[in-house]
């Protein structure tokens, strides 16, 4: 099968871990290295944004992108220098002969817009579909930017705990238990013991305009790479993306492991095994064997539509190089 709960994989390899050790744990140590052993079966996918920016962020399931359409045609994604060594930073995106460019990793997924220099807001936290409230238990902290007087700018950081109560959302609030609505930009977002999906937002008072800044869920640190594309008329851009899957930890039975091979992941915990107990040569077989069965899966799964190699002797060079 292309994917498994954790329950199957459970009920399948308990025995593989020793008894003292939880399974759930040893997959998510287990599982990250086997994610980015390669381009396994299920671990691609298609993703669509559209956005009226001339940047859009990777979604926190994604490790990395392998290939961008911009309004069905497509582009090549140029690295993260391409800046320094090629064209130079262009303040309203690259040149649309460039295509997309990395442009690195970012704490939120999208900038805070204002429409006035002085605008400011809220920071809300609440619930993801399907679920209605937040969960039990479980803590996020944001640092932001506040503008504290009637001119525009930044003057000083803040920090807020949010700690979740099973409410239906929740909002930072001050020493007074008045609601915070003078954030201009947001920091970091750390989060920590989440056991669903939260979003954390961003909401102008002014303009009614909510900024969707993360997706959290377990612990960790928001981050979220970027690509900046050429959009300079500020329209609306369909993005359409092909992303390989990051490995996203697992906290419950019903977590979904996007790689189906039981065979695979034994090995690779009889290698994790053989590592814990210092046998090095044994520990190299297992992960051997994990790779062999993954590569076999997957050009098995492909069938006939295999991918072609593409031959660029001038590489992705925009000129003619001189060659006499």
């Amino acid at each position: 099968m292309p994917a498994l709960t954790v329950k199957a994989v459970t009920k399948a390899l308990s025995d593989y871990v020793r008894p003292d050790e939880d399974i759930v744990a040893k997959l998510n140590m287990v599982m990250p290295r086997i994610y980015a052993m390669g381009m396994w079966r299920d671990l691609l996918y298609d993703w669509t944004i559209e956005t009226t920016n001339d940047y859009f962020a990777l979604p926190e399931h994604a490790e990395s992108l392998l290939g961008a359409m911009v309004q069905n045609s497509p582009v090549e994604a140029q690295a993260q220098w391409h800046d320094y060594r090629i064209s130079g930073y262009a303040s309203d995106g690259p040149a649309p002969i460039f295509g997309v460019v990395d442009d690195g990793f970012h704490p939120i997924k999208e900038d805070i817009f204002h429409e006035e220099p002085t605008d400011t807001g809220r920071i809300r936290v609440e619930p993801v579909a399907p679920n209605t409230t937040l969960p039990t238990h479980g803590s996020i902290t944001v640092v932001f930017g506040e503008n504290t007087d009637s001119v525009a700018g930044e003057d000083q950081v803040s920090k807020y705990t949010f700690n979740l109560n099973g409410e239906a959302f929740l909002r930072a609030l001050d020493g007074s238990d008045q609601i915070v609505e003078s954030v201009m930009d947001v920091k970091s977002i750390t989060f920590n013991d989440i056991a669903e999906q939260v979003e954390v937002s961003h909401y102008v008072v002014a303009t009614a305009v909510k900024t969707v800044l993360a997706t959290v869920k377990g612990d960790g640190v928001a981050r979220y790479r970027r690509f900046r594309f050429s959009n300079s008329s500020g329209s609306t851009q369909n993005v359409k993306l092909l992303l390989k899957r990051a490995w996203e930890p697992v906290l419950t039975q019903d977590d979904i492991l996007y790689l189906g091979n039981l065979n695979a992941i034994k090995h690779g915990l009889l290698g994790m095994l053989a590592e814990d107990n210092a046998d090095l040569e044994r520990a190299q077989y297992h992960w051997t064997i994990c790779r062999q069965l993954l590569d076999e899966e997957l050009d098995a799964a492909r069938g006939a539509a295999k991918p072609k190699p593409i031959l660029k002797p001038v590489g992705n060079q925009i000129n003619i190089p001189n060659i006499i």
